[in-house]
């Protein structure tokens, strides 16, 4: 580790402490988002640059949340999938309205252009929605600033919404009605491993977000079988939480301080609009399924799937659901999303060019 790397993790702590100690939501989480970047940006001049710090400290610690995710699987809640269908197929046509919305945002009050709106507007899939857009000719400085800034947005607004709605500082302390005080000294190994062995299987069988994935699928075979049952210490869930909003706040590096301005700006404006229509669909879906409003408007959230997911689990809201639905809505909105650019839209930009 860097010294660099090392200051950045140590203004996390300490934003996170702050924001423990002010009863903030999802302190740790978003107090050292706030800090990272506040950092990156500071250190930032004409003459020097931060850089990117190792991503492996992230997906270290996201596998960790994948197994505390899966091992919260209860074996009756197997009965219960088939009635999250619905939620699940309407998250097809939320992807189209929000898209939709997204892009108008971006081309007509951004004024980007067509490819790179399109792409940085897409509801999901970051790493999937970048690499596609650079092949087809977008900026990927604009693309990556921008779908950062959706999942930073998102996850620094939806616990403050919870905070504003009911009053409460929902996730300080850190998930501790998730956590049990009775943890034993073999839980912290035990989950290292199930991380370590999952995120090996979630990579070779090349599942999206496999560094999530595959650990959250191996302790959920674990749990419903019986196999292996893991406690959850709270403070991990704390420690996963710092790590996880260092990481994304360090995303600040290298992008100039215009371009930050209007991605900021366009964020924002898109979030909000999505936020509204995930808000819309949640309410649709709630009479059909076996979980409340809450849970569902954390599933339409279009943040990041290992982001959302560790909120959930923070907030002791179906995680494994939110999982689910926050994998659905990614792969679809990835495969959608290029269908429609490529018999849609690029037909309609090479007739335009000629």
């Amino acid at each position: 580790m860097t010294l660099k790397t090392a200051l950045l993790f140590l203004c996390g702590a300490a934003g996170g402490g702050v924001a423990y100690f002010l009863g903030l939501p999802m302190p740790f989480l978003l107090g050292a988002l706030v800090a990272s970047a506040t950092f990156v940006l500071t250190y930032e001049t004409e003459e020097r640059s931060f850089g990117k710090i190792n991503p492996n400290y992230r997906v270290a610690f996201i596998a960790m949340t994948g197994v505390m995710i899966g091992g919260t699987f209860p074996p009756e809640l197997l009965g219960v999938l088939p009635k999250f269908i619905i939620s699940a197929l309407a998250i097809i046509p939320f992807m189209f309205v929000a898209h939709a919305g997204s892009y108008a945002i971006m081309r007509y009050i951004g004024k980007y252009d067509v490819k790179n709106a399109y792409w940085a507007s897409l509801p999901g899939g970051l790493v999937e929605a970048v690499l596609l857009g650079e092949k087809e000719g977008a900026d990927l400085r604009i693309l990556t600033a921008q779908h950062f800034i959706r999942i930073i947005v998102i996850v620094l607004t939806v616990p403050f919404g919870f905070f504003l709605i009911t009053g409460e500082a929902v996730g300080s302390a850190a998930g501790e009605s998730f956590g049990a005080a009775n943890w034993h000294g073999y839980d912290v190994p035990l989950i290292v491993l199930i991380a370590a062995i999952g995120y090996v299987i979630g990579k070779g069988l090349r599942l999206p977000a496999g560094h999530l994935m595959g650990p959250m699928l191996l302790a959920l075979i674990a749990s419903v079988t019986g196999l292996i049952v893991v406690t959850n210490p709270p403070w991990l869930l704390a420690f996963c939480q710092l790590v996880v909003g260092t990481a994304l706040g360090s995303q600040f590096a290298g992008i100039n301080r215009r371009m930050l301005i209007t991605s900021l700006g366009m964020g924002l404006l898109s979030v909000t609009y999505m936020l509204a229509i995930g808000t819309g669909f949640a309410l649709l879906v709630q009479s059909f399924v076996p979980v409340d409003f809450t849970a569902m408007f954390i599933s339409y959230a279009a943040g990041g799937l290992a982001e959302m997911s560790l909120i959930a689990l923070s907030l002791n809201l179906s995680p494994v659901i939110v999982a689910l639905h926050h994998l659905f809505r990614i792969f679809i909105t990835v495969w959608l999303g290029n269908l429609v650019y490529q018999y849609a839209v690029k037909p309609r930009l090479s007739d335009e060019t000629l």
